[in-house]
């Protein structure tokens, strides 16, 4: 895609300019797009690189939305076409309406290069698979899917459906997976509030009134020096471990192995993330098998699909005994990842020639566990809460409570 600065003299006699993203290089296919309304170009010169970023950060990156559309409008614009198309309307006529009421940032410049490409010839998948960043492999495979049977209209409506499910799935595990994470931060903050601030105010007095104190007020004593004196180390080096994990995860494809693997062993983390796989995996796996693609290609595609790296490398090795002639329930037999119901669910699949019903049976069941999952951590979360913190603040109030006792007992012995 450039960026090319144009002033354009309209057969209305009205002179327009402004800047436009193109799929093209040239200034004479730049031209000839213009003009194709019966308008004259004036002038078309293409934007340099440096002011071309310039350019889309000011127009694009202050929109916020990037180069990305959410799912949930993504669904939308996917069943708005398959209507459209359904009711006899040609395929660009249905492009550009259903991408009018969500065009916003770079998304309505990839609605356009799209139309361009339809214009130009190519098939819809082919200018799909041109914006992996807006489309994933899973819907241009469905797409080209429907434009060899003909049924382009069905399989823009599964892409809808799909897209609602898998954002239900990673919403509910992002909301279970965040809870957790919010309130170990507030208890956190709570407690560096507590030591930095009000603590040493209290122990000021009793430094006044030279107070003898007790074992556990000096471990508080100790605890909040500590807090005062390395506040901003402790705040430098928390962020500094965070940033370097999350950079680390994100560049070193061998430590975010390591990391989703640990996340694997975590008590609570673990239900979560296997459930949300299990559905994700599912529901991709039985939509492409309906759809009538190949059980291998359906793996590979899942593999590409799948963003946690442990259940990625097993779908490339059910992939791969898949290839060596076993059966799918064969290949699914890897211990610890895949539960005994699953198993039997597809055996019972297989055998029956009902496999994508029993996988879509699955999904539906994992989305079900998912969903309670979110429900059971907040009622989980809110008594651990309760005794955690309240654990902590008991502890802290009985060291600062203790020397007052003392100090009253001794007066009332006086």
């Amino acid at each position: 895609m450039t960026y090319f600065r144009f002033k354009i003299l309209h057969k209305t006699g009205k002179v327009t300019s402004g800047v436009i993203q193109l799929p093209y290089d040239n200034i004479i296919s730049a031209i000839s797009h213009l003009e194709r309304g019966g308008d004259t170009v004036i002038i078309a010169k293409k934007l340099n690189r440096f002011i071309a970023a310039v350019f889309a950060f000011f127009v694009y990156g202050l929109q916020g939305s990037g180069n990305s559309i959410s799912r949930l409008e993504l669904a939308e614009f996917f069943n708005n076409v398959s209507v459209m198309l359904k009711a006899g309307i040609s395929l660009l006529v249905a492009l550009k309406d259903a991408g009018a009421s969500i065009q916003k940032g770079r998304f309505g410049s990839t609605l356009d290069a799209i139309v361009i490409d339809i214009e130009s010839g190519a098939t819809l998948s082919e200018t799909m698979a041109k914006h992996p960043g807006v489309f994933s492999g899973t819907t241009r495979h469905l797409v080209a899917l429907g434009e060899e049977t003909g049924n382009l209209d069905t399989m823009l409506l599964q892409c809808s459906k799909h897209l609602k499910k898998l954002n239900e799935i990673i919403s509910s595990t992002k909301q279970a997976m965040l809870y957790p994470s919010i309130v170990i931060t507030l208890i956190s903050g709570g407690m560096i509030f507590w030591f930095y601030y009000v603590v040493p105010k209290i122990l000021s007095l009793f430094d006044e009134m030279e107070v003898q104190l007790p074992p556990l007020t000096k471990a508080i004593l100790w605890v909040s020096g500590f807090v005062q004196n390395y506040i901003f180390t402790i705040l430098f080096i928390t962020f500094v471990v965070v940033f370097v994990t999350y950079s680390a995860i994100r560049s070193s494809l061998k430590i975010k192995k390591i990391f989703h693997h640990i996340l694997l062993h975590l008590p609570v983390f673990k239900t979560i993330i296997m459930a949300s796989n299990l559905a994700f995996i599912t529901e991709y796996f039985s939509l492409l098998l309906g759809a009538g693609i190949d059980v291998i290609r359906s793996i590979k595609i899942l593999s590409d699909a799948v963003t946690n790296e442990v259940y990625r490398e097993k779908l490339k090795t059910i992939g791969a005994r898949l290839a060596n002639g076993e059966t799918v329930a064969e290949s699914f037999t890897i211990k610890s990842l895949f539960p005994p119901f699953v198993l039997r669910m597809i055996k019972v699949g297989e055998q029956s020639g009902s496999l994508p019903e029993q996988l879509t049976y699955i999904a539906d069941d994992y989305r079900i566990r998912l969903n309670a999952i979110v429900d059971t951590i907040g009622k989980m979360i809110e008594p651990i809460v309760l005794i955690i913190a309240g654990g902590m603040f008991t502890i802290i109030l009985a060291g600062l409570f203790l020397p007052i006792y003392d100090l009253v007992s001794k007066v009332s012995n006086r």
